[in-house]
């Protein structure tokens, strides 16, 4: 039986030097794993750290893009709204001037037309007005009509017509018809 009990014994220590190095084995197997998966989880953050990074970089971009915009509109949206109130200024000053003046500025807006046998039709305020040598004038620029006495419902300027055309000229239709050179005129004016 001591032969048995060799065996059993020679057994059980060959076992637990086997238990032994299978422990010492998966322990070394465990730290490569915990290793790994501690790169691993590092790598991961480093990714959604970066990742974070771009989107915020992106909304930041976005945002300033979006300030960009909304600061570029302002500006644009102040320089039309000045425009228009320049241009309406144009208009008023045009219809506060004196008779002389403004009488001289439809004849030089007359020039621009040729036109006959019809009528030239003013608003009421000019009619009231009309120098007596306006029909004379309007001849010389180049229309060859009579004044009518019903008033036109414009402003200022004048409207010439006959059986087949109409042709305006009131102020805020040449001011119409000009805008964007008067536009451009503003803005090298004002803003540069």
């Amino acid at each position: 039986m001591a032969t048995d009990n060799k065996l059993l014994s020679f057994i059980l220590e060959d076992g637990a030097a086997q238990a032994k190095e299978i422990c010492r084995e998966a322990e070394i197997k465990r730290d490569e794993i915990l290793e790994n998966a501690s790169l691993k989880a590092e790598e991961n953050a480093k990714e959604i750290e970066n990742a974070a990074e771009k989107k915020a970089q992106s909304l930041n971009n976005i945002a300033s893009s979006n300030a960009s915009l909304v600061a570029r509109n302002m500006v644009l949206k102040a320089k039309r709204e000045e425009i228009d109130r320049t241009i309406d200024g144009m208009k008023e000053y045009i219809l506060s001037l004196d008779e002389d003046r403004y009488f001289d500025i439809l004849y030089r807006m007359a020039k621009s037309v040729s036109f006959e046998n019809g009528e030239i039709l003013l608003n009421k305020k000019d009619l009231e007005r009309l120098p007596s040598d306006f029909g004379k004038k309007m001849e010389e620029a180049g229309i060859k009509a009579d004044v009518s006495k019903a008033p036109a419902d414009i402003a200022g300027g004048f409207i010439l017509r006959n059986n087949m055309i109409e042709i305006n000229c009131s102020i805020d239709s040449v001011i119409e018809d000009r805008r964007n050179e008067i536009e451009d005129f503003i803005n090298e004016s004002i803003f540069n």
